[in-house]
């Protein structure tokens, strides 16, 4: 049986390596043997994720390495979550309810496998990648249908903070870290260059021309399982900016979808996937041209 190491130990080994953490609230069995937040809301959203008030009043600004401030933290609240401050690591947040794996196997498919790192695993499902930022950039967090890389795909940086190893999930799942990916064994690599470009200067390199007939291939062959939802990103951000009537590009991308998505994605993804993209692109117009009130 694997021994999982107690709060205090856990935070500390976090901040032996230079990272900051801080108090959130954990799960707790009610008195019918549900799994219930610590803040003591029947119906809390955020479940075991956000900050405890009473011992971090400050929440992520609460974040430290001292020792003394941290060993009563998790004395005091010994079934705490830890909270890990991020943008001196910065995380690549991978959510599957969301499309986040198809999104990433569709990105390393066009830019490589990402490389060898730490990784951990979500008591969602989901996974956490870390990646030491380029010396002297700041990368700040991103949601993926928001300026981020692509759907289901956040980043976490400056500004930031994840639930980390061996916090315990509303699904009654811990948090830990990958076999093959323990930072032990994995120091944390730099962020790949073209994951860095795509975060600093959304709408540059990631989203530059490209060949027609790179449009034509995605039209007419469509995409399988592992890209749909990038597939669809793409091509709803090829229409809209082409300044293509939000409408009539959602139809568009919807009919597409039916034709030669292998499986099509349903109506209510392709819907989400558009409208985020199509927000986006408002936002890109009014920065750039100043917004209408």
């Amino acid at each position: 049986m694997i021994e999982v190491p107690s709060r205090v130990d856990a935070a500390l080994y976090f901040t032996e390596r230079g990272g900051r953490v801080f108090p959130l609230h954990g799960m707790c069995a009610d008195d019918g043997g549900r799994l219930v937040c610590t803040c003591g809301k029947a119906d809390c959203r955020d479940a075991g994720k956000h900050p405890m008030a009473k011992l971090a009043p400050r929440g992520l600004t609460n974040a430290t390495n001292h020792e003394h401030i941290i060993r009563h933290w998790f004395t005091v609240a010994p079934f705490a979550n830890i909270g890990l401050a991020t943008g001196r690591v910065v995380v690549l947040d991978v959510d599957p309810r969301h499309g986040g794996d198809e999104s990433l196997q569709a990105l390393e498919a066009e830019h490589g496998p990402l490389p060898h790192t730490c990784r951990a695993l979500t008591g969602g499902g989901g996974e956490h990648i870390l990646f030491r930022p380029p010396d002297g950039l700041e990368i700040r967090n991103s949601a993926g249908d928001h300026g981020g890389l692509a759907p289901g795909l956040d980043i976490r940086g400056t500004g930031g903070y994840i639930v980390a190893p061996p916090s315990l999930h509303a699904s009654g799942r811990s948090y830990e870290w990958s076999v093959d990916h323990h930072p032990d064994e994995a120091p944390t690599a730099e962020m790949p260059p073209w994951m860095v470009q795509a975060l600093v200067h959304p709408g540059g390199d990631a989203q530059r021309a490209r060949n027609p007939s790179e449009w034509r291939q995605l039209v007419a062959q469509g995409v399988a399982d592992g890209g749909r939802n990038v597939g669809v990103s793409r091509l709803a951000g090829h229409l809209l900016r082409r300044y293509v009537d939000p409408g009539v590009a959602h139809e568009l991308v919807q009919a597409w979808n039916l034709a030669r998505c292998l499986p099509p994605l349903s109506p209510e993804e392709v819907t989400k996937t558009v409208g985020s993209i199509a927000r986006k692109e408002l936002r890109r117009r009014e920065a750039q041209h100043g917004s209408r009130s």
